[in-house]
């Protein structure tokens, strides 16, 4: 039924639709009773996030990795500079090199982070028409059974109106025999027959 679901590519970003599988109404409509494209589905889309988040923390500290090997730069080319260490020069070569690496460590992670939204809302919008797709069978199924569940109800009703009325005539018949039988023979005699027939 999915593919029947034609839905604009950009309705995600133009809608500001979240991530399906972090709406709370999503999960309260759909999660009970998934299909398995939807489990496949949100199961990929629950790594994406990771990937994105773990790649996000990954950047932040190979940004301050830089910072701290830029600074070590520093230091080292003072000594080179002031006291003519060859030491400090082997080691300043050593922190150019780790930085040009983590440079391209941060130029991967920052590709990776680029192209996963992409992929985020790909994965977002497939759920999408895979929810769609169930909202309408759903509603079609649901749709179909009112007309006979209200046809239900309306007998029912019926029929609890005539059981309210027979269940009054009934009280009101007792209720008028044993007025008649008491203004007739007695309280005493049908406090008799009461514990008697009673």
């Amino acid at each position: 039924m999915t593919k029947d679901i034609d839905l604009d590519e950009h309705i995600i970003r133009r809608k500001k639709i979240p991530i399906l599988i972090e709406s709370k109404e999503w999960r309260s409509l759909f999660e009970k009773a998934p299909t398995k494209q939807m489990l496949k589905i949100s199961k990929d889309l629950e790594a994406m996030l990771v990937e994105e988040k773990s790649g996000a923390l990954l950047i932040r500290n190979c940004k301050k990795q830089k910072k701290a090997l830029m600074e070590r730069i520093l230091k080292l080319s003072d000594e080179v500079n002031s006291v003519d260490n060859p030491v400090a020069l082997e080691q300043l070569e050593a922190t150019k090199k780790a930085i040009i690496d983590m440079n391209q460590q941060i130029e991967e992670l920052q590709f990776k982070l680029d192209t996963l939204p992409r992929e985020i809302d790909r994965l977002n919008l497939e759920l999408l028409k895979e929810s769609v797709g169930i909202a309408y069978e759903d509603i079609r199924n649901n749709g179909k059974e009112i007309p006979k569940l209200t046809e239900e109800i309306l007998q029912l009703r019926q029929s609890l109106t005539e059981k309210w009325e027979e269940k009054i005539q009934k009280e009101t018949r007792v209720q008028e025999l044993y007025s008649y039988l008491h203004n007739t023979l007695g309280h005493e005699e049908t406090d008799k027959l009461d514990k008697k027939f009673l």
